[in-house]
């Protein structure tokens, strides 16, 4: 009969092996932080050519759709994959094939002659993102000094908010200026140099001792109470992300019509004011994961601050479904930057503070899931409603379908967020 190991002296061995690797330098740490940049600009930058490139390739909307759609499929299945194999096979050496291969990926969008083609680089691109972003969560939790890991994790998603920021306005520009291929490569040459750059200092952080099979560990962590609460609030956080993307340029475009502007006027209008409005709430995002509110999570848990960001990203999307104009939306861009700037650091840092050491690259597989899965379900809940009230007399906002699971998952943060008696 085999003996249950409590919980506590895993962790114990854990952080007493992890004493036996070198320390992580603030050289490394900012390698960490770099690659964490490339990781996510590519997808960013690539947003505006995914679909003109799949047209061109002699793709209709619905195979434009699946192109797009293609990376996140393959993300959303290869995230607990790649926590997996941090925790079997060590971080680095996840992290370095995973932006050996990403290049490559990107390259044959640039080059594919069919759509097969095309769609297979779209694949592996988003399985290599999977695999990434978990075994990167995972390297930047070990690496976090004890006490700081929610800053650590808010400096994190500053650069990912930058590259969110910068990304589609450069590959949009790079695109107009010189042609979709050009992003295409542009961006795989940038990915591979900042690879080559980091790879000298990237840590391994996981002891060679510890990598391997831990018997049990999924069932811990969905059992740990901290961590189920993060899932939540990043799944509530992506939800909100999902719907106020898919959805606030058609609205403005709406409204520019009413207000009596032509179908060209009402594009420029809209394409302007979303830029501005995204720009808003990057700042009030970025500027709040880099204060000291980002520390909480290490001093008080991420409980109660997650509540607060998940109600003001309701009353975002309570504002933009009911907004009568664009002084509505910017106040509704700043709650959104609120909420997203309290909850990224706060349920990063838990999952990096309540998962074992060895444990951590799967609770990580488990947290990009709940991201994954929050961005797509508020886009598709907001347009299934919008498409079914349309004929009604009181249409519904898409804002709504986001708005509702935003606040079911409010109502079931303390619930699930609570150790048992």
């Amino acid at each position: 009969m085999t003996q249950r190991i409590p919980r506590a002296a895993i962790t114990c061995a854990m952080i007493l092996a992890m004493s036996t690797l070198p320390p992580v330098t603030r050289k490394r740490r900012i390698a960490i932080y770099a690659a964490v940049f490339f990781a996510f600009i590519d997808n960013f930058a690539l947003l505006p050519v995914i679909g003109p490139r799949a047209q061109q390739l002699g793709g209709d909307p619905l195979l434009v759709g699946l192109a797009v759609a293609a990376y996140s499929l393959a993300n959303l299945a290869f995230d607990p994959i790649g926590g997996a194999l941090a925790d079997r096979l060590g971080r680095r050496r996840v992290v370095i094939a995973a932006l050996a291969i990403s290049p490559a990926a990107i390259l044959v969008y640039a080059f594919a002659d069919s759509l097969p083609l095309f769609f297979l680089a779209r694949v592996i691109h988003g399985a290599t993102g999977g695999v990434l972003g978990a075994s990167l969560f995972a390297l930047l939790g070990d690496a976090a000094p004890i006490g700081e890991r929610g800053r650590a994790f808010g400096r994190a998603g500053a650069l990912i908010g930058v590259a969110a920021v910068l990304g589609p306005g450069v590959g949009a520009l790079v695109s107009t200026l010189y042609g979709t291929t050009a992003v295409f490569i542009g961006v795989a040459v940038l990915i591979a140099v900042g690879f080559l750059a980091v790879l000298p200092l990237l840590p391994e952080t996981l002891a060679p001792s510890d990598a391997g099979s831990t018997p049990g560990a999924w069932r811990r962590i969905v059992a740990d109470p901290r961590l189920r609460a993060a899932f939540l609030a990043i799944f509530g956080l992506e939800v909100a992300v999902g719907t106020i993307t898919g959805f606030i340029k058609d609205g403005l475009i709406v409204r520019a019509l009413t207000e009596g502007r032509d179908q060209a006027g009402a594009l420029r209008y809209a394409a302007g004011a979303s830029g501005g409005l995204f720009s808003i709430f990057g700042a009030i995002a970025i500027a709040m994961m880099l204060s000291r509110f980002a520390g909480r999570v290490d001093r008080r848990g991420s409980l109660g601050v997650s509540l607060v960001g998940l109600a003001a990203l309701a009353a975002a999307l309570l504002l933009l479904a009911v907004s009568p104009g664009l002084q509505a939306d910017i106040v509704a861009m700043l709650l959104y930057g609120v909420g997203y700037g309290l909850i990224f650091p706060a349920a990063a840092g838990a999952i990096a503070i309540a998962s074992a050491p060895t444990e951590r690259g799967r609770a990580n597989g488990v947290f990009n899931l709940a991201f994954d899965l929050g961005i797509s379900a508020g886009p598709i809940l907001g347009g299934l409603l919008a498409t079914l009230t349309a004929a009604a007399a009181v249409p519904v906002s898409p804002f709504v379908g986001g708005l509702l699971l935003v606040v079911a998952a409010a109502a079931l943060l303390p619930v699930l967020g609570r150790a048992r008696a």
